[in-house]
C-alpha cells in the first residue's frame, strides 16, 4: 500500500498540570492554533498579558516553570495497514507521550523529530471509539537543574546571568543569558533570554505530528555533490535506507527546466540500505550566489514503486573555504569559494523570528529573507543560540541564492559532556544534517557560537596546546563535541560542507584578527572603542559585530502603551532595551561624533539610528575594501549582528520586529552592491606640540572603489566639493574633478588620491558612471567629528513624489550639503511605506530619486542631522 501521512492537527486542548498564577487553565481549553505552545495558547484565551508588550515579561515568567498538558483524539485508519506510526517533528521539550493511556515516547530535545511505531497500540478500525493522543510537558527550567546537579557543572558561572562579578568587571557575555540550567537541556537556547529579548521558555507541541500508514517507506535520502575542477561535471552521491520490503528503487533526476536527465532503478539491499551516484555531464547548470549569478535547482526522487516517493531540491556548486596564505600580511584568507570564484560574504546574522516558533509561518520567513536580499545581503549566519531553521529558510535562501553559514545549537556556554549527554547532541546533530545538508545555500557548519571565546576570556581550565584529551575532568569538558563529535559527524554526512570549530575560532586565540573569523565587540561593548576603529579590527572574516539603535517610533509605541513611559530613560524602556549598559553607550558614542538630542522619544530615534548607520558606515566600507583580489582577501566577508529583531525593543538589527527597515539597513545596503565607490579622510598633520584639545588634521582624502562582478568595469569617476555653511561649491582642480577608470572584477581598486580644500568645512562627493551616464555608486565624505561642523541656517530640504504607473518615485534636493536625510510617513497616518533607499546625503545640484511601495497619496516627513538647529539657533 502507499504511504499515507495524515495531520494531527484538530481536536486540541490543553491545560496546566501544574497549579501556579493561581491554576489558570486548570481545565482543558481548545488550543489557538497547531502547532502550538502554551503561551499562544494562554494569549489566545486572554489568560496572560502579551509578554512582548510593556513589562508583561515580570507578569508572565510563571509560564515558563509551569507544565502543560495537550490531548486530542484521532481516528484509526478506515482501514487496516501493515505499518501505522505517529511522527513528532518537534516537542518542546520535556515531554511523556501517550497513546490510549500506553507511554509510547520520551523526550528530551526540542530539536529532535521522533517515528514511532504505534501498529500494536492504535485502535483497529473495527473498534470503538478514537485513539486518545497526550503530550505530558514538564518544564525545562526545573529539568535543567536536576540535570546540572546530576552531570555537574563545571564552569564558573560566567555563561550565565549569576552576576558573580561586579559590574565594572563584566564582559558583556556575563548578561547575555539566563542560568546554567540552560547548558544542560537540549532546546533553544535564546529561550532563557538574551540581551536582545525577553525570556519567554515555552513548553508545547511546536512542530506538526503526523499519522502514517504504510508497508514500505524511505526512512533516509541524503543527496550529496562533487562539481569537478572545470565545472563540467557534477556527481551526486545518494545513500538511502528502506523501512520495509523493496528490491529496487527509482531514481530520477529533472534538470530546472523540468526536463529528466536520468531515470535508472538501484538495488535495495538485504538489509534495507541502496545507494549510488548520478553524474551530470551535459548541459549543466551552476548555483550562485545571487550577486554573481543564477540559482537553478534540479529536482531528484527517489521512488519505491507504488509506495513511496522522497524528493530533494539541489543546487549544483563547486563550494570550497580557502585558507592560503596571503601577499604582505601575516596568517591566511577565509573566503568561501563558490563554482571557482572566490566570494564576498557580506551579510547578517540572524536570530529566531520569534520566541513563540509556531508563529513563525512561511510568509514571515519570506518577509525576512526578501528583506535581506533587497539590502544586497548575500550571506545570512544563523546563530547556534536559536534553532537550525525550519525547512521553509533554505528552501527560500536556495531559490534566492543567499548563502548559509550554520552554527550548531551550542551559544555563550560551558556544556557538559557526559556520555549521555554527548549521545544526546550526536543524535540531535545527526538529525540537523541529514534534514538540511542537501541544501545547496548551506556553506558551513561551525561548532558552537563564542564557547572557545568565553574559555579565554573567563580563565576556564583551557589549554589549546593540548589537543588530544581526554578534556572531561577540565572546565571546557564540551570540546570533546566540538573537537571529536561534530567533525566525526560532519565527516561522514555533511559532504562538501566543511565543519569549522567554533565562531569566532582560529590562530593563537579564537578572535585572532589572521586567522579564521572573528566576533568584533570592542566596538559598542567591551573597551567601548570608538567605532572609527573597526579599521584597526580588519580581519579575515567579521562573523559577528554590531553596534544597537531604537526600532521605528510606531514599534516602540507599541511596545510601550504609556504614553508617560515613552522617553528613553523610562522603566518601560529599559526593559525592552536589554543591552547592557545602553545608558552609556548612547550619550557617549553621540557625543564623540555629533550634536545629539535624546528627548523626545523621535529624536532619540533618530539619533541612536544615525549613530548605528555612521557605525556601519565605517565597518562595511572599510572592511570591504581590504577584498583586494587573488592572495589579497585581507577580509572576505562581513556579517553584522543582527539582521532581525524577535520583539519590540531596541537592539543591534538592522531591521525592527515590524520589518521597518533602520538607516543602517540602507547603509550596507550601499555598502554591499554590486559596485561600490568609498572614500577616507586621511591625517596630514598632528596638533602643535605639547598642545591639548585639538584633533589631528585630516586634509587628504582617499578614493577607491569595489567591482563585485565577475567583468572588468569601465567607469568614470566625477568628484565635487561643497562648503557645508553656504552651500557653494568649492573649486577642484580641473584634472581631479572627472577621469576613467578601469575597474578589475570582483575586487576592490585604489582610484585616486586628493588634497581637501578648507576641509573642516567641505563634503567632496563622489560619483561612479558608466560609459552611458548611468549613475553606479556614490559616496559623500564628510568632515570629522560632525559636532565640529556649521551646518547652514536656512537649510531646505525639497521632497517631491511623482507618479506613475511604474510606481511612485521620490524626489529629493538641498541647496546646501545636507547629512542622513531620512523620508518617512508619518506616525498619524498609519503604516510607513517601503523605501528603496533612504539616510542619504545630499549635495547641492543633484536630485536623489528613490522608489516607494505603500505610498498611497500620503504626505512625507523628512529628518536630517541637526534639524532641529532651526534659523538663528545658538550654541
Amino acid at each position: 500500500m502507499e504511504l499515507k501521512r495524515t495531520p494531527i492537527n484538530t481536536g486540541w486542548h490543553f491545560k496546566q498540570s501544574t497549579s501556579l498564577n493561581n491554576g489558570a487553565a486548570s481545565s482543558f481549553l481548545p488550543v489557538a492554533q497547531f502547532p502550538t505552545v502554551a503561551h499562544i495558547d494562554l494569549l489566545h484565551h486572554g489568560l496572560i498579558k502579551d509578554p512582548y508588550i510593556d513589562c508583561n515579561e515580570l507578569e508572565t515568567l510563571w509560564v515558563n516553570d509551569a507544565n502543560w498538558t495537550y490531548r486530542t483524539s484521532f481516528p484509526s485508519p478506515s482501514t487496516s495497514s501493515p505499518r501505522v506510526a505517529l511522527i513528532f517533528d518537534g516537542l518542546d521539550t520535556i515531554v511523556s507521550v501517550f497513546l490510549n493511556g500506553k507511554l509510547i515516547l520520551e523526550s528530551k530535545n526540542m530539536h529532535l523529530a521522533h517515528h514511532v511505531d504505534v501498529t500494536d497500540t492504535i485502535k483497529k478500525p473495527e473498534e470503538e471509539g478514537e485513539n486518545e493522543l497526550e503530550l505530558r510537558f514538564s518544564n525545562a527550567p526545573e529539568w535543567g537543574r536536576k540535570e546540572m546537579k546530576r552531570i555537574g557543572y563545571k564552569g564558573n558561572g560566567t555563561d550565565g546571568n549569576l552576576k558573580l562579578f561586579p559590574l565594572l568587571k563584566r564582559h558583556y557575555l556575563t548578561h547575555k543569558t539566563g542560568g546554567p540550567e540552560r547548558l544542560f537541556v537540549r532546546k533553544a537556547q535564546y529561550h532563557w533570554g538574551w540581551d536582545w529579548g525577553p525570556a519567554v521558555n515555552t513548553s508545547g507541541p511546536w512542530k506538526d505530528i503526523w499519522l502514517e500508514t504504510y508497508s514500505t517507506r524511505i526512512s533516509e535520502f541524503l543527496v550529496r555533490q562533487q562539481v569537478s575542477e572545470n565545472l563540467q561535471h557534477a556527481d551526486l552521491k545518494i545513500t538511502g535506507v528502506v523501512d520495509g520490503e523493496a528490491k529496487t528503487i527509482l531514481i530520477k533526476l529533472v534538470d530546472p527546466n523540468g526536463k529528466t536527465v536520468l531515470e535508472e532503478s538501484r538495488p535495495v539491499s538485504e538489509k534495507g540500505a541502496f545507494e549510488g551516484t548520478v553524474s551530470v555531464e551535459k548541459d549543466i547548470q551552476l548555483w550562485y550566489p545571487f550577486l554573481y549569478g543564477s540559482s537553478p535547482l534540479y529536482t531528484i526522487s527517489a521512488t519505491v514503486a507504488g509506495q513511496d516517493v522522497q524528493t530533494r531540491k539541489i543546487g549544483l556548486r563547486r563550494l570550497r573555504l580557502l585558507q592560503h596564505e596571503l601577499k604582505g600580511t601575516p596568517g591566511t584568507a577565509f573566503v568561501f569559494e563558490i563554482n571557482n570564484i572566490r566570494v564576498f560574504g557580506g551579510g547578517a546574522c540572524w536570530i529566531p523570528g520569534d520566541f513563540m516558533l509556531p508563529r513563525m509561518t512561511r510568509e514571515r520567513y519570506e518577509d525576512w529573507l526578501m528583506a535581506a536580499k533587497g539590502g544586497n545581503q548575500s550571506m545570512i549566519r544563523v546563530w547556534g543560540g536559536g534553532i537550525v531553521e525550519s525547512d521553509h529558510f533554505y528552501e527560500i535562501c536556495d531559490r534566492e541564492g543567499i548563502l548559509v553559514w550554520q552554527d550548531f545549537l551550542f551559544a555563550c556556554g560551558d556544556y557538559p559532556a557526559s556520555p549521555d549527554f554527548i549521545a544526546a547532541v550526536k543524535e540531535e546533530d545527526e538529525g540537523h544534517i541529514k534534514r538540511v545538508g542537501h541544501h545547496a545555500s548551506l556553506v558551513i557548519w561551525a561548532g558552537n557560537n563564542e564557547d572557545y571565546m568565553l574559555a579565554e576570556r573567563w580563565g576556564w581550565e583551557y589549554d589549546p596546546e593540548d589537543q588530544k584529551g581526554p578534556w572531561d575532568k577540565t572546565q571546557f569538558p564540551a570540546r570533546e563535541i566540538y573537537e571529536r563529535v561534530q567533525p566525526e559527524i560532519c565527516e561522514r554526512l555533511a559532504g562538501d560542507v566543511p565543519y569549522w570549530r567554533s565562531s569566532p575560532y582560529g590562530g593563537k586565540t579564537s578572535n585572532d584578527l589572521t586567522i579564521g573569523d572573528t566576533h568584533i565587540w570592542d566596538v559598542w561593548h567591551g573597551k567601548m572603542s570608538p567605532y572609527q576603529d573597526y579599521k584597526g579590527y580588519t580581519s579575515r572574516f567579521v562573523s559577528e559585530f554590531g553596534f544597537e539603535s531604537a526600532p521605528d517610533l510606531r514599534t516602540l509605541h507599541k511596545a510601550i502603551t504609556d504614553p508617560k513611559e515613552r522617553h528613553w530613560q523610562s522603566l518601560t524602556f529599559d526593559a525592552h532595551d536589554k543591552g547592557p549598559g545602553h545608558e552609556r553607550r548612547y550619550p557617549l558614542y553621540a557625543g564623540e561624533n555629533f550634536r545629539f538630542r535624546l528627548n523626545p522619544l523621535k529624536d532619540f530615534v533618530y539619533c541612536t539610528q544615525f549613530l548605528q548607520a555612521e557605525a556601519m558606515s565605517y565597518a562595511y566600507n572599510h572592511w570591504r575594501r581590504e577584498f583586494r583580489g587573488p592572495g589579497e582577501e585581507n577580509c572576505s566577508g562581513i556579517l553584522v549582528w543582527q539582521l532581525n529583531d524577535i520583539w519590540p525593543g531596541t537592539s543591534w538589527a538592522l531591521v525592527d520586529v515590524d520589518l521597518h527597515r533602520k538607516p543602517s539597513f540602507y547603509i550596507t545596503q550601499r555598502a554591499l552592491a554590486p559596485i561600490v565607490v568609498g572614500m577616507e579622510r586621511v591625517v596630514t598633520s598632528l596638533p602643535p606640540y605639547i598642545t591639548m584639545g585639538y584633533r589631528a588634521q585630516k586634509s587628504a582624502l582617499g578614493i577607491w572603489a569595489v567591482n563585485g562582478r565577475v567583468e572588468a568595469q569601465d567607469a568614470v569617476l566625477h568628484l565635487s566639493a561643497w562648503d557645508i555653511e553656504s552651500g557653494k561649491e568649492v573649486p577642484l582642480p580641473a584634472d581631479e574633478t572627472k577621469r576613467s577608470v578601469r575597474l578589475k572584477p570582483n575586487q576592490s581598486n585604489e582610484l585616486a588620491k586628493l588634497e581637501i580644500p578648507h576641509a573642516g568645512q567641505t563634503v567632496i562627493a563622489a560619483r561612479l558612471v558608466d560609459e552611458e551616464g548611468a549613475q553606479l555608486a556614490r559616496w559623500v565624505s564628510w568632515p570629522e567629528p560632525l559636532k565640529f561642523v556649521r551646518f547652514k541656517q536656512s537649510l531646505a530640504v525639497r521632497v517631491k513624489v511623482e507618479n506613475s504607473s511604474a510606481g511612485d518615485v521620490v524626489a529629493l534636493s538641498a541647496d546646501a550639503p545636507v547629512k542622513g536625510v531620512v523620508i518617512s510617513v508619518p506616525i498619524e497616518e498609519g503604516e510607513d511605506a517601503v523605501f528603496a533607499d533612504n539616510f542619504v546625503d545630499l549635495v547641492p545640484g543633484e536630485e536623489i530619486r528613490i522608489g516607494v511601495k505603500g505610498l498611497a497619496g500620503r504626505r512625507l516627513q523628512t529628518r536630517w542631522l541637526c534639524d532641529w538647529e532651526g534659523k538663528g539657533f545658538q550654541l
